[in-house]
C-alpha cells in the first residue's frame, strides 16, 4: 500500500482533468493504496498545507489540461514552490496526466516533458504520463463518450496499473489510444475552429493584424 497524491492543475474543479484524476485515484484505491485529490488553485492559498501533503506522499500525480502546449501557468508556480523546499521531495514517484482538444498525441506531450526536467532537477522519479487527445470535448463527460472510448479507457486502466506496481508508464501506452481523424475532417475541424477563433478576436475587439503589445519596445 502506498500513499498517493493527485493534483489537479486545472483552475476548474470538475472538469475533465478532475474526471480522469478521480478515475484514476478510484482504480488505485480499489487496489488498496490511499488516495488524496487536491486541487491546485486553492491549494496555492495554503502552501504549508500543500507542502505538507506531498511530503507525506509516495507517489505524485500531476494532470491537467493543455493550454498552449503545456499545462496552465499555476503548474509552474507550483513546480518552483517545491524546488524552493526541496526537504519535501525524497525520491516520490512521479507521473502526469495531460488532456486537451487537439486529437494527436504530440502536440500535449510537451506537459509530460515538464514533469520530467523537473523530476531530473529536483530528487523525484518521473514515470511517464498519458496523453488524452478529444478531452477539452468531453468537458468532463464520462470517457465513454468519446468517440474512441473504449480504447481511451483501456489504455488508461493498463496506465493505472503501472503506477499501482510503481513501474515506469511506457509512451507507447497513450499512444495505441491516441484517435486518428480522417484528413477530411482534420481539414473541416480546422476550418471550424479558424472561424470560431475569428469570432472570438472580433468579440473582444482584437484585430488578427494589429502589432502585438509584446513586441513594444516601452
Amino acid at each position: 500500500m502506498r500513499n498517493i497524491l493527485f493534483i489537479n492543475l486545472s483552475p476548474r474543479t470538475q472538469g475533465t482533468s478532475s474526471l480522469l484524476l478521480q478515475k484514476c485515484a478510484d482504480y488505485l484505491a480499489a487496489r488498496g493504496h490511499l488516495t488524496k485529490l487536491l486541487p491546485l488553485y486553492p491549494s496555492l492559498k495554503d502552501k504549508a498545507q500543500l507542502l505538507k501533503a506531498v511530503n507525506e506522499a509516495d507517489t505524485l500525480i500531476l494532470g491537467g489540461p493543455c493550454y498552449v502546449n503545456t499545462f496552465p501557468a499555476e503548474t509552474l508556480t507550483l513546480l518552483e514552490e517545491l524546488s524552493f523546499h526541496k526537504d519535501v521531495l525524497h525520491g516520490q514517484s512521479l507521473y502526469g496526466i495531460i488532456q486537451g482538444g487537439m486529437p494527436y498525441a504530440h502536440t500535449h506531450e510537451c506537459g509530460l516533458a515538464l514533469l520530467e526536467i523537473f523530476g531530473l532537477k529536483c530528487n523525484v522519479n518521473y514515470k511517464g504520463g498519458f496523453v488524452m487527445g478529444l478531452g477539452a470535448m468531453l468537458n468532463g463527460e464520462p470517457l465513454e463518450k468519446l468517440l474512441n472510448g473504449k480504447t481511451v479507457i483501456r489504455q488508461f486502466h493498463i496506465f493505472a496499473e503501472h503506477i499501482s506496481r510503481n513501474e515506469d508508464a511506457p509512451k507507447e501506452d497513450y499512444l495505441k489510444a491516441q484517435f486518428h481523424v480522417p484528413v477530411f475532417v482534420f481539414r473541416i475541424m480546422a476550418i471550424g475552429m479558424n472561424q470560431r477563433m475569428k469570432k472570438e478576436f472580433k468579440k473582444h475587439g482584437i484585430h488578427r493584424n494589429h502589432k502585438s503589445p509584446y513586441l513594444s519596445e516601452d
